[in-house]
């Protein structure tokens, strides 16, 4: 595998850019550093380049003697630039409702998602067009594609078509590489002079693509971190692994309490265990405790600057790059069984009807897990509902019911998903796919991971400094277009108003309700499209999906930063010190495009896997339905989450098909058949390319 260790996902010059629009007057290189919490020569000496940099692109202005501010005049409009297949691009900006649209021509050198400056250029009621002045970053430098040679020259092509170009590869480049290989690239530049980019071959990939090698891939151009500097493993080689005496007095010692962990089968880094303790009044104590990285991993190491630069850990199927040293989240914070584990911890009691009591604890504590179950386990011995044997479990689910029925009444929207379970051979390769629903096991550990995050929330809410996990109002204008949706094809004549109390529950009713003429997963989708997507932010506005007022991540600090700096707050507040944390707002930017990237490449991944599973299943029928209607064609689910495949538009060749995007179907012009979002049907694979992560369909 690559070793990317030196590709900072932060860009420096977006940082500076936005803190000299945000402030008035003029600020010198010192300042800049004291806002981005920068220290050190070596910092300075990055923060000087990009002010240069910003300089010579007229993005700002030396209005004093070292000292600069933003170059207001320009009236430009810095923003991420998102270019779709024909090339053309959008960029989105807070001063805009509408994205502005960028034709091809007046893109000038940019790729998909580079950081531009642009300038607005017309502004009708077809909505607002621009022009791109400067590229400020680029997003991405190394791309997979294949050579093609054209003439006595050579060309790589994207497998990505929506990167914004095909490259020129001079020949002493091509680093062995020939006509019609599959290579990574390495971005060299784009002179204003050429029609297209300069790039270098940095790698051939050689044979059939598998999943070893396109997780390889996606590592590698996707510049993730996943290998640890000389100066992190000599940090770690220090860590004294054993827990003081003194430490141990400082805490809750919980020891002696039954105590387990539930976790996936082939999981290592246990982050959460749950204890219960029947108390001699027969009230039940229950324990949430979480591992306690903050003790080894100290704020402002090396092992912690590298955790808040990757800020996940990221999950491939067979494959883990976590977060910090697998030495700490694997063995040293990860609460293995019959091992003392330093934690935080909640205690909340019960009675014996098991209504929740108001004197909750909330501190630091020592555990040891007595057991460590696997979520298959939980629920055999859930289905068995021997109340006598392993009652503990089988009052945990009471419990977690309770809190789950609480929650759903006071406004929580009840997605019941299926995931995708992927089956490995002892290389690693994919053999299975399957879908599976929640176990109950999940709903379990679920709830009280939820009661955690809440309960932290409300702790530190009087706080000026936190974060929180915001989930805002869904969607107006795709509510309505689900409402036109069900009056026309469920039957139902509902108003959708996002603004409306009762939203959650009305919802929660439609889901249930089996009388809707329509495809349930469908139904799902749609309204999953229509909610916002829940960030991470220091200014709280309540989680919708859940129906809290507040809500924070602090269950899973080895695999989330974010979760590690609350730890950090919550042990200020116990120990009453000072909490000071510089720019939560800029980290928490910082954790929410992450997240946003890792998910698309879990998400690009399941699908890779998927259509690799299908790759000799060329000519052969399957039933699905229509997960999808766009301009290009239909998209087809094929069942039991054997993947989705596109219908293109030319392949609906019986009659002249037109767009009715109201009840979201193609219908024909003589005939009147309809294609419709959610209809069953049957479908024959035409083709796959496992490159371009795409499966071609026809209808039969």
């Amino acid at each position: 595998m690559s070793n990317n260790n030196n590709n900072n996902p932060i860009n420096l010059k977006d940082f500076i850019l936005e803190i000299l629009q945000k402030n008035r007057s003029a600020m010198n290189s010192r300042q800049i550093a004291w806002a981005l919490n920068m220290k050190g020569k070596k910092s300075l000496k990055k923060i000087h380049s990009s002010l240069d940099d910003l300089e010579k692109k007229q993005l700002i202005i030396k209005s004093e003697k070292y000292k600069f501010q933003y170059n207001s005049s320009k009236n430009l409009i810095v923003g991420i630039i998102d270019i779709n297949k024909a090339g053309n691009g959008y960029v989105s900006s807070k001063d805009y409702k509408d994205d502005i649209f960028i034709a091809r021509k007046n893109r000038r050198n940019s790729l998909n998602n580079d950081t531009v400056s642009i300038e607005i250029i017309k502004n009708k009621r077809s909505g607002l067009a621009g022009r791109v002045c400067e590229i400020i970053s680029r997003k991405q430098n190394k791309f997979i594609g294949v050579i093609k040679k054209e003439s006595q020259n050579y060309f790589f092509i994207p497998h990505n078509n929506k990167t914004g170009s095909d490259f020129f590869i001079p020949k002493k480049k091509l680093n062995g590489a020939n006509h019609n290989d599959t290579v990574i690239i390495e971005f060299i530049e784009w002179p204003l002079t050429t029609g297209c980019p300069f790039g270098s071959v940095i790698k051939v990939i050689n044979g059939k693509l598998n999943l070893n090698t396109y997780i390889d891939a996606i590592i590698e151009t996707m510049n993730l971190r996943n290998s640890f500097s000389d100066k992190i493993k000599n940090e770690l080689s220090k860590i004294d692994t054993t827990i003081p005496e003194k430490e141990i007095k400082k805490r809750k010692d919980f020891r002696e309490i039954l105590t387990f962990t539930i976790d996936p089968e082939d999981a290592k880094d246990f982050d959460d265990a749950i204890s219960i303790n029947i108390l001699p009044n027969n009230n039940i104590e229950v324990g949430i405790h979480i591992a306690d990285v903050s003790y080894y991993v100290k704020k402002d190491s090396a092992i912690d600057q590298e955790a808040f630069l990757r800020a996940f850990s990221i999950y491939f199927p067979g494959l883990v790059i976590p977060m910090i040293p697998e030495k700490l989240s694997n063995l040293v914070c990860s609460l293995r069984p019959n091992e003392d584990k330093l934690c935080f911890s909640i205690i909340i009691r019960f009675d014996n009807e098991l209504t929740m009591l108001e004197d909750i604890w909330i501190g630091k504590g020592i555990i040891q897990s007595n057991k460590r179950f696997t979520y298959e386990e939980v629920e055999n011995i859930l289905d068995l509902n021997n109340s006598k044997k392993d009652k503990e479990i089988h009052t945990l689910y009471k419990i977690s019911e309770i809190f789950r029925q609480k929650r759903m009444k006071s406004g929580s929207i009840d997605f019941d998903r299926s995931d995708l379970k992927f089956i490995l051979n002892k290389n690693k390769e994919p053999v299975r796919v399957s879908e599976k629903k929640p176990l109950k096991a999940h709903k379990l550990v679920e709830e009280f991971m939820l009661i955690a995050n809440k309960l932290i929330a409300n702790k530190l809410s009087s706080l000026k400094q936190s974060i929180y996990r915001v989930h805002d109002l869904p969607n107006q204008e795709s509510l309505e277009e689900l409402a036109l949706y069900l009056k026309y094809c469920g039957g139902k004549n509902i108003n959708f108003n996002s603004k409306n109390k009762e939203l959650p529950n009305i919802i929660n009713e439609l889901l249930k309700d089996n009388s809707l003429n329509i495809n349930k997963k469908i139904f799902q989708n749609l309204i999953l499209r229509s909610m916002s997507k829940a960030n991470y932010n220091e200014k709280n506005i309540g989680h919708y999906g859940l129906g809290f007022e507040k809500y924070t991540h602090f269950t899973s600090p080895i695999r989330r930063y974010a979760d590690l700096i609350i730890h950090r707050i919550l042990a200020s507040t116990i120990n009453n010190k000072k909490i000071n944390y510089l720019k939560l707002d800029k980290q928490c930017a910082h954790f929410s495009k992450l997240e946003k990237i890792y998910t698309d490449i879990e998400r690009k991944t399941n699908k890779f896997i998927q259509l690799k599973l299908l790759e000799n299943s060329i000519g052969l029928a399957f039933k699905g339905y229509i997960s999808g209607i766009t301009k290009w064609g239909i998209y087809i689910e094929l069942d039991n989450g054997v993947g989705e495949g596109l219908v293109a538009i030319t392949e609906l060749k019986d009659d002249k098909y037109y767009l009715n995007e109201t009840i979201k179907s193609y219908v024909g012009r003589k005939s009147g058949k309809k294609y419709q979002l959610g209809q069953n049907v049957n479908v024959e694979l035409k083709n796959i390319n496992l490159f371009k992560n795409e499966m071609d369909l026809v209808f039969i």
